[in-house]
């Protein structure tokens, strides 16, 4: 004779599982949906930004430009719920390609200079270690817009800066850094987790604290190790330590609950 309260526990379990998969059907499309309209806006602005810059016009070329990074970012947003869907469906596939360590500097810093100068921050970025690893572009360009952007947010108007430098044969480290009031050491053990926020207060409630897991989800998958410290003089500073080459050109990470 089954006990009945394993029977409810099962049939709870099962309604739950069924919640996560319809959960999922839904994160995929919809994600699919903004992205394809915003996709299409990021081109026709682009379009309009070469139409400026051939009518001589650099102030509206400017402005275009600040618009259409507005817009990859809500892309990339949207990208992240793709992720999220991947992740706990089939695991997360890193596709590989050659990227200098440079360019991916520059180009996080061009991304949130904007967003920076919002919040009264500075933002500068410098590239110490002169490599060309075999990363995942998207990837990489997650980690580090999401590290930066917590820096701003939470930084308080201090200076934002993004370095990458040379941690060993083979290895490189992205560290962003910001003058902020740091992370308690209590909540240090548990910002990559899921639904955890880098600061839990009131004020800064807004968004679904999946940043950092899904940060140290992609590290993960690049066979790399991602930490933050608390220097001497305040702020926080994450580390991400990758080595230049992936394990296996289409590495994959098994999706945890």
């Amino acid at each position: 004779m089954s006990d009945p309260s394993l029977t409810e526990l099962r049939l709870q379990l099962e309604q739950a599982q069924a919640a996560l998969r319809a959960r999922d059907d839904f994160l995929a499309p919809a994600a699919h949906e903004l992205r394809s309209p915003l996709n299409g806006l990021a081109l026709r602005l682009a379009a309009i930004e070469r139409m400026a810059q051939r009518a001589g016009q650099p102030a509206l070329q400017q402005e275009l430009q600040r618009a259409r990074r507005g817009v990859d970012r809500y892309v990339s947003r949207a990208v992240v719920l793709l992720d999220v869907s991947r992740m706990n469906s089939d695991g997360l596939q890193v596709t590989p390609a050659r990227l200098h360590t440079a360019d991916l500097v520059a180009d996080v810093v061009d991304a949130y200079l904007d967003e920076a100068q919002f919040h009264g921050a500075s933002l500068q970025g410098e590239d110490l270690a002169d490599a060309t690893g075999l990363w995942d572009a998207h990837m990489l360009e997650q980690i580090l817009g999401n590290l930066v952007s917590n820096a701003i947010k939470y930084g308080q108007g201090t200076p934002v800066r993004v370095r990458a430098t040379d941690a060993g044969p083979g290895r490189v480290c992205f560290e962003v850094s910001d003058g902020g009031p740091g992370i308690a050491e209590s909540d240090r053990r548990r910002i990559f987790e899921r639904f955890e926020r880098v600061v839990s207060t009131a004020r800064d409630r807004a968004g679904f604290g999946i940043g950092l897991w899904l940060v140290g989800r992609m590290v993960a998958a690049h066979g790399g190790q991602i930490e933050v410290i608390m220097p001497p003089g305040g702020g926080a500073v994450f580390q991400v330590r990758l080595p230049l080459e992936c394990a296996a050109h289409h590495n994959e990470i098994e999706a945890r609950p």
